[in-house]
């Protein structure tokens, strides 16, 4: 609970309900827009799979624009923190390993899409530039997380920062070959590759 200055300085009880819903309907376009593309996906697309009527969205967000840049913010949380827990503690093979193994299963389960940061920044790049902005900034954030990797591998601070450049060219790369075929042998390749990188170095 808060206090209300406009309600007299009263405890007020947070609109639990109300949250959820917005958190929801955030959620719901997300996989929307991965799945089907940001201009693909029309408002009435993201209530039908949300349950919600249009009252209840254009209560929460004024424009399917605004709820995008959520989308944006939820996608940047999600992928940040899935890879950063993946990458805590490891070096760079044991890291890549877990990584993309646990993007094979999903692959398996027909529950991964490719990344989200390069697929929609990519889609709104010119129509939406600063919705892009905040898809650019969590790749770069990625980057940062693969550096981090190197340098507790051994690598030197100034190959850390140039080599995860050219480790995310290969993940987005081969991330994007996986999306256009479906095709799980280019997460293998992924895998491979992205391993190969550590030992083609003259530490």
């Amino acid at each position: 609970m808060h206090y209300d200055p406009s309600n007299g300085g009263r405890l007020v009880r947070p609109n639990i309900k109300g949250e959820k819903t917005k958190e929801h309907l955030v959620e719901c376009a997300a996989h929307l827009f991965l799945q089907n593309g940001y201009n693909a996906t029309g408002i009435n697309d993201i209530l039908s799979k949300a349950g919600v009527s249009k009252g209840s969205f254009y209560f929460y967000f004024a424009s399917k624009k605004e709820l995008a840049m959520e989308v944006a913010d939820y996608y940047s949380r999600i992928k940040i923190s899935e890879i950063s827990k993946t990458a805590e503690g490891r070096t760079w093979e044991d890291f890549i390993e877990k990584l993309i193994g646990d993007m094979i299963k999903r692959a398996k389960q027909k529950k991964s899409f490719g990344c989200p940061l390069a697929v929609l920044g990519m889609e709104i790049a010119f129509l939406e530039p600063d919705i892009a902005d905040r898809y650019y900034e969590s790749i770069k954030k990625v980057v940062g997380i693969f550096a981090d990797v190197f340098r507790r591998s051994g690598i030197s601070e100034e190959k850390a920062v140039l080599i995860a450049d050219h480790a995310l060219a290969i993940y987005e790369g081969y991330l994007l070959f996986y999306r256009i075929s479906k095709n799980i042998d280019e997460l293998e390749k992924l895998r491979r590759d992205l391993k190969a990188i550590e030992g083609s170095l003259s530490l």
